[in-house]
C-alpha cells in the first residue's frame, strides 16, 4: 500500500511540473519542445516505478493477517451457537406446522429435538420428534414430507420421528 501511494504522489508532483515549466515556456518553437520533454518527464515518471514491483508492495498489513478466531471469547461463541440452533428450531416448528395444517391434521403437542456433532465440527439438530395427542400422523408418507420441508425451510437434513 506504501508504494501505491508513492507512486500516486509522484505521478501527481511530475503532472504538476510539467504543467508548471510548460506555463512558464516561451511560445513558438521552444514551447512545443517543453511540451515534448514534459510528456516524456510525465510518462517516465508513471511507468518508471513499475519496474521495481515485488510481491511486499501489495501485502495487507499484518492485523488482517492475526487469527482472529482465537480473539473471539468463548461466552460469545457460545451464545452465537445457541441463537443459530434457536432460530433453526424456530424455522423447523414453523415448517412443521405449516405443512401439518395444510394437510389438515391436529397440530403437534410437542415437538423434541436431538442434538449432535455434525461432519464439519459443529452442533446441529439432527433429529425432530413429533408427538401429538390423537396419534394419528405415524404415516410415513408424511414423516417424508415433513423431512422434505424442513430441509427445503432450514436446510437441514434431520431425521423425523413421528408419534
Amino acid at each position: 500500500m506504501d508504494f501505491l501511494r508513492s507512486w500516486m504522489l509522484s505521478v501527481t508532483a511530475a503532472a504538476l511540473a510539467g504543467m508548471l515549466v510548460y506555463i512558464l515556456a516561451p511560445k513558438g518553437g521552444t514551447k512545443k519542445a517543453v511540451r515534448m520533454v514534459a510528456a516524456v518527464f510525465f510518462l517516465t515518471a508513471f511507468f518508471l516505478p513499475f519496474g521495481k514491483i515485488t510481491t511486499n508492495d501489495f501485502t495487507p498489513p499484518e492485523l488482517a493477517r492475526e487469527d482472529v478466531s482465537q480473539s473471539i471469547p468463548s461466552a460469545l461463541e457460545d451464545t452465537l451457537k445457541n441463537q443459530v440452533l434457536r432460530a433453526q428450531k424456530n424455522t423447523i416448528v414453523q415448517a412443521v406446522n405449516t405443512e401439518l395444517a395444510r394437510q389438515t391434521v391436529s397440530l403437534p403437542e410437542q415437538i423434541e429435538f436431538s442434538t449432535d456433532i455434525l461432519a464439519d465440527g459443529s452442533i446441529g439438530i439432527v433429529q425432530v420428534r413429533i408427538q401429538c395427542a390423537s396419534g394419528s400422523i405415524a404415516s410415513d408418507a408424511l414423516r417424508r414430507t415433513l423431512e422434505s420441508k424442513i430441509k427445503e425451510a432450514a436446510g437441514l437434513a434431520v431425521q423425523v420421528v413421528l408419534a
